[in-house]
């Protein structure tokens, strides 16, 4: 995660949810070749405050968008007030005041 003040911006890729994939390969003989059924969320943008609590901002269906759009989020952070970036980000001012 990288960031300049309070918060830190960055990127979590998505996790593979290995139990569902072995108890289905257990139960069906053979799990499906695929792990889109068992990733779960794809690739999110989080950010991070000061005090190490962490909050989904966006999730993306790939990592290259991701990185996108946390840069794009960071720049807006940045440029706007903390008030406005909170209200267009859904996030509570607390959240970056504290």
């Amino acid at each position: 995660m990288e960031g300049r003040g309070p918060l830190k911006f960055g990127v979590e890729k998505a996790k593979i949810k290995w139990g569902a994939y072995f108890r289905d390969a257990m139960r069906s003989g053979s799990a499906s070749g695929q792990f889109e059924g068992y990733s779960g969320r794809g690739p999110s943008v989080v950010v991070e405050n000061a005090q190490g609590e962490r909050r989904i901002l966006e999730v993306t269906s790939n990592v290259k968008e991701a990185r996108k759009r946390a840069a794009a989020i960071e720049s807006d952070y940045t440029t706007l007030g903390t008030a406005e970036w909170c209200e267009r980000y859904d996030v509570p001012a607390a959240f970056v005041t504290e």
